[in-house]
């Protein structure tokens, strides 16, 4: 297990991720996911409890979640509106103590925390950043390559977020 100090879902540097949440469980751009993000949070904190399992909008993957309670924050972070809620009961304790307070992601285990910061100050959103830290090999092979961040050049970073969103979005369903 991974001795880990910084957090992975928010590391710094303007990333975050709740792809576990179904963040990007869409089949949206994200102009329309940031759009629906934006507009739970404008509603309040916390919301009326949902079952994540329970959708209004179409799925990317069948089998996992949409969160009805993910947020995206003023400074363009995502977050769980429901997390800080100190009188969870009934059904939110259930599934708060079944589900989110148990769950982290491979990336947790594998990765570094120098490695997940890379990755935290290269893409600097919570969408592209969720897709690469995700991408533990990629995340690898590109601080094996580069010794920070700034030497990614411009091109390489462009074909990235091409290629983890193309691949992300081919996995569909699967």
């Amino acid at each position: 297990m991974n001795s880990r100090r910084i957090n992975i879902c928010h590391p710094g540097y303007g990333a975050s991720c709740s792809l576990c949440c179904g963040s990007h469980n869409y089949r949206m751009d994200i102009e329309q996911i940031e759009e629906l993000l934006l507009k739970r949070t404008a509603a309040g904190s916390p919301p009326p409890y949902k079952h994540p399992y329970i959708v209004n909008h179409e799925k990317l993957y069948r089998d996992a979640m949409q969160c009805p309670h993910v947020g995206l924050s003023e400074d363009n972070e995502v977050f769980c509106l429901i997390y800080a809620e100190p009188d969870k009961k009934g059904e939110i304790l259930s599934f708060f103590n079944g589900t989110c307070s148990n769950f982290f992601c491979p990336a947790w285990d594998v990765l570094t925390d120098k490695q997940v910061i890379f990755a935290a100050r290269l893409m600097k959103d919570w969408f592209y950043y969720s897709l690469l830290i995700n991408d533990i090999e990629a995340v690898q092979d590109l601080c094996a390559s580069y010794s920070s961040p700034d030497d990614v050049p411009e091109d390489v970073l462009d074909e990235l977020k091409e290629d983890i969103l193309d691949r992300f979005v081919a996995e569909d369903g699967k």
